[in-house]
């Protein structure tokens, strides 16, 4: 018998090239009966890698994993553009430039920091209630306006051969690869696409703690999931936590509002998280059990999100 607490919490899956991210969610719903399944940051069809994907309450703290850094292996072919920034899209644009180590390595620091990109038109960005991607199957024009977005690290990682060279990025929410090689490769005064794009992590989850699942094979055993399951509290590793006692857990969870200074544990709190009113919402646990997101506004505990495991 499963205990029902194992449903709540995270599945790190290696999505594998050639399936959704909504499709790979769809199907470890349907795997494990389970209704209540999201995932945390969408992977490309033609990318692999990183996929968290929320069971259960777990759904609830997607949010902070949508805001974790990412980091990401791709590869640039130099000398074309298509139409989908990577090998899907029929070829826009040639050129016979092709970069050298010297000249790769001299632009990368052009692309560390606060920077700006456009997104791709098939992305699944919504322009007026629709996706960006659904629009250019359609032929209707689309055109993103620029976005700022976080590259904390870039680096050339080898040549492969005169047309292909792999790279390594760190970034942060809202970026795309796609758009990334892209410009680099402009700046390069040529043309690029990604061929290949492989997700490393996604905040403290990294490919050591993914599952590999083949979608194709018609019964997959439920158990093998199970046994892979990551806590709730997993992705709230880097925002407070405020303990609670029984009491106290009993009244949040019933949508009350406690007196800060009034609990058990507040000395303990304010020793261990000085800058706590910094975040916008922090946790509470009973028994090492997540039990509640909250926020604490001149001195009152609030809940927002209740966690029922």
């Amino acid at each position: 018998m499963i205990i029902s607490k194992k449903i709540n919490g995270w599945i790190i899956l290696d999505k594998q090239v050639g399936i959704s991210s909504r499709t790979a969610v769809t199907k470890i719903s349907r795997i494990l009966k389970i209704k209540k399944v999201g995932h945390g940051g969408t992977l490309d069809p033609l990318a692999s890698g990183v996929l968290p994907i929320a069971v259960g309450e777990a759904t609830k703290v997607i949010s902070f994993m949508q805001d974790k850094k990412k980091c990401y292996s791709f590869t640039i072919k130099w000398g074309e553009t298509t139409e989908t920034d990577d090998l899907e899209g029929a070829i826009l644009e040639r050129s016979e430039v092709r970069p050298d180590i010297k000249q790769i390595n001299s632009v990368i620091p052009s692309f560390i920091g606060q920077i700006l990109q456009k997104p791709p038109i098939y992305s699944a960005i919504k322009v007026n209630g629709q996706r960006s991607y659904k629009l250019a199957r359609k032929n209707i024009q689309v055109n993103h306006e620029f976005r700022k977005v976080e590259i904390y690290d870039l680096i050339l990682k080898k040549i492969i051969n005169l047309d292909k060279a792999e790279f390594e990025v760190k970034c942060g929410k809202g970026t795309y690869v796609r758009s990334l090689a892209k410009d680099i490769a402009e700046q390069l005064n040529t043309k690029g696409h990604v061929i290949q794009l492989r997700r490393l992590s996604v905040g403290n989850f990294e490919e050591k703690d993914t599952i590999l699942i083949d979608f194709t094979k018609e019964i997959i055993h439920s158990p093998v999931i199970f046994n892979k399951i990551l806590p709730i509290e997993t992705v709230l590793d880097d925002i407070p936590a405020l303990v609670l006692n029984k009491t106290e857990a009993r009244q949040i969870k019933q949508g009350q509002k406690l007196e800060l200074n009034s609990l058990e544990s507040i000395d303990h709190f304010f020793k261990k998280n000085p800058n706590y009113n910094k975040f916008e919402k922090i946790y509470a646990i009973e028994n090492n059990d997540p039990i509640a997101l909250i926020k604490i506004y001149e001195g009152i505990v609030k809940p927002a999100r209740i966690i029922n495991l």
